[in-house]
C-alpha cells in the first residue's frame, strides 16, 4: 500500500522548503523532505509552486494524499 500524506505533513514539508532563501535550493530541500518521510519523488513542473505556500500544500495533497 503507497503512503499517504497528512495535511500536517503538507504543512510541515511546504513551510520547511519555503524557509530555503535561495528559490534554486527550494527543489532540493522539498526531494530531500520527501525522501526523508518516506515518499518518492515527483514531477514538479514549473508554475511558481516553490514560491506560494498554499500551491504548494496543494501540489503536495494532490500527488501523495489520501485518496
Amino acid at each position: 500500500m503507497a503512503r499517504s500524506m497528512s495535511r500536517t505533513l503538507a504543512v510541515e514539508i511546504a513551510d520547511r522548503v519555503l524557509a530555503v532563501v535561495n528559490p534554486a535550493n527550494r527543489r532540493l530541500a522539498l526531494g530531500e523532505a520527501l525522501r526523508r518521510h518516506g515518499f518518492p519523488g515527483a514531477e514538479l513542473g514549473d508554475g511558481g509552486i516553490l514560491s506560494d505556500r498554499q500551491r504548494l500544500i496543494d501540489w503536495l495533497r494532490e500527488t501523495y494524499g489520501r485518496d
